[in-house]
């Protein structure tokens, strides 16, 4: 039952908003923007990166998790989401691609998604979910856990930038506090990041 509950706010979320980025978004620079922490009694990842093929036709999707057995990340792409390739092309049926993420710093929720340019289908777009339950819940790093950091909480969510660039987009994720968990729909491939 959570899990339905959880897709109709996602789908209620992904009809309210657009995530494409600059056009919806304010810029944040990355001297400004405070990224999550992994906490450091977390158990260590069991991989920094993953890949997958991506096939018009077929829903595919990439697991990361901890050495632990717990879930850190999932990447979701449905049977039509894959729209256009990084050279502007779209895609045939069943073509595939390959996908990898790549934990940038394992200190941080920051991740590289490749081939950078690829975009998905507006009407279907690639899901992203991102577990924070090992992250350090001391958000601000005052060496409390409190109120402030419940706050904090309530405000985190995925960004986006587009590399060699320096500023971030908010994406409007679906927070799911009580399961630690953010959930964004994803328009196309750059770097993104757990962050505040």
């Amino acid at each position: 039952m959570r899990r339905l509950i959880q897709r109709l706010v996602l789908l209620a979320l992904a009809a309210c908003s657009d995530n494409a980025g600059p056009a919806t978004a304010p810029a944040v620079p990355t001297s400004q923007l405070h990224f999550v922490l992994q906490d450091p009694a977390a158990p260590p990842l069991a991989a920094s990166s993953g890949s997958f093929l991506a096939k018009v036709g077929e829903n595919r999707e990439l697991r990361l998790f901890y050495q632990n057995g717990q879930e850190f990340m999932r990447f979701e792409v449905p049977s039509d989401g894959l729209w256009r390739k990084p050279d502007g092309s779209s895609f045939q049926p069943g073509e595939e691609i390959l996908i990898t993420v790549t934990i940038v710093d394992p200190a941080r929720f920051v991740f590289d998604f490749e081939p950078t340019g690829l975009q998905f289908n507006p009407s279907d777009q690639a899901r992203l979910k991102i577990y924070y339950y090992n992250a350090d819940h001391d958000f601000n790093g005052d060496g409390t856990v409190d109120a402030e950091d419940a706050r904090i909480e309530s405000q985190l969510d995925i960004w986006r930038r587009e590399p060699p660039d320096t500023v971030w987009f908010r994406l409007g994720a679906v927070n799911f506090e009580s399961s630690e968990e953010l959930n964004a729909n994803i328009a196309s491939f750059t770097d993104h990041a757990v962050a505040w």
